[in-house]
């Protein structure tokens, strides 16, 4: 119509959309305050932008080095985004979308995981058996256990976790056997939804379902609100008996 403005089409991905607008906004958010939280707490370093946020914990371990960006990526982006972190340090980067090819970049293609979404409410766990606890860590020794187990487990290289972080929006969860650590993850809270990481279990005490049971206890770490997370394909259909619902596949660099 002759005279009227034309407001820009909007992607929902913008700066100023509010984190409540997707489940898939926030839990990139919630990821990206995870990881500078951690470089943060750590001594690193971190620099909080838009489309990308950058995460430097100095860690041998490239999942706690973290580039997120919501928007698509591409070769240029990720030269820059390359620069930001030392030449030796690895780091992933984590992308709700298709970037283009960035072997050019120095990375290397991780996968297209699968992003889940658990909504609030629902089943509740399983009952233990009688030899499984599972518990919050609330102090540095156990923090250090359940930095043991998570290199053990996953496996990746042992960076243990800092203990700055206990009390605040990452709580960390063990599940132990006999009384001994076994099985990690994590939970970090912000953006309105619960991020989930970190979940790792000792290869001796697979096919329990302590993996199950520690990931139970991150899910409702604030039970009103929704969880999320980034599965491997192999690992799914675990997610999926819990209520978890695969959303969408999101894109992972690697730099290593």
């Amino acid at each position: 119509m002759g005279g009227t403005a034309t407001r820009p089409l909007r992607t929902g991905w913008e700066n100023d959309t509010p984190s409540g607008d997707t489940l898939s906004l926030a839990g990139i958010r919630a990821m990206a305050d995870r990881a500078a939280d951690w470089a943060r707490a750590a001594g690193g370093r971190s620099r909080r932008g838009h489309p990308t946020t950058l995460a430097d914990s100095l860690s041998p371990c490239l999942f706690l080095n973290v580039a997120t960006s919501v928007d698509t990526v591409d070769t240029a982006a990720a030269r820059e985004i390359t620069g930001f972190f030392a030449s030796e340090r690895p780091f992933v980067l984590v992308t709700p979308h298709p970037t283009a090819d960035l072997r050019p970049a120095g990375l290397a293609l991780v996968g297209h995981p699968p992003f889940l979404v658990r909504p609030a409410g629902g089943g509740t766990p399983p009952s233990l058996p009688g030899d499984v606890t599972v518990a919050e860590v609330r102090d540095p020794a156990g923090l250090a256990a359940w930095g043991r187990v998570l290199a053990a487990g996953y496996p990746v290289p042992l960076s243990p976790a800092p203990p700055a972080l206990l009390g605040g929006r990452t709580r960390f969860w063990l599940a132990c056997v006999d009384g001994k650590p076994a099985a990690t993850a994590l939970s970090h809270t912000a953006h309105g939804v619960i991020n989930v990481e970190a979940v790792a279990t000792l290869p001796r005490h697979r096919r329990r379902g302590l993996g199950a049971a520690v990931t139970w206890a991150a899910t409702l770490a604030e039970p009103a609100l929704p969880a999320v997370l980034i599965a491997s394909d192999d690992s799914v259909g675990i997610y999926r008996r819990m209520g978890y619902l695969a959303v969408s596949r999101w894109t992972l660099w690697a730099h290593s």
